[in-house]
Parts: C-alpha cells; sequence; structure tokens
C-alpha cells in the first residue's frame, strides 16, 4: 500500500475545508430561501448560491486536481 504524501495530505485537508464552506453557503442560502417569502432582502442571499457554491466546487477541484500531481 503506497503512503500519501505531504502535498496530497495538505490538499485532502484543504479539500475538506472547502466543502465545509461549501456546506455553510448552501445551509445559509437554503435558509435565506426558506425565508423568502417573509422578507425580499432574504432572496438577494439565497439567488446567487448555485454560481457560489459551483466557483467552490471548481476550486475545490483544481485544489485536488493540483495535489493529486
Amino acid at each position: 500500500m503506497k503512503g500519501k504524501t505531504e502535498s496530497q495530505h495538505k490538499g485532502e485537508i484543504t479539500v475538506v475545508v472547502i466543502a465545509l464552506l461549501a456546506f455553510v453557503v448552501g445551509l445559509v442560502g437554503h435558509l435565506a430561501g426558506a425565508s423568502y417569502a417573509n422578507s425580499d432582502s432574504f432572496g438577494y442571499l439565497a439567488a446567487p448560491v448555485p454560481l457560489i457554491t459551483g466557483i467552490i466546487a471548481l476550486v475545490a477541484y483544481k485544489v485536488a486536481q493540483k495535489a493529486d500531481k
């Protein structure tokens, strides 16, 4: 069994932190979307959540790809 390199270990930790960030963004977007009927200001928070989550996923992919080399 092959051990992980230092770069792979740091990459995994970075991707986990990015995944937690994506979770928090999704949670805030979900709560803001659920509250959309009560206030329009929450809608402004919920609208860009899919774009932000997609950008976070792209960054995580690039970090993981760089760490794997």
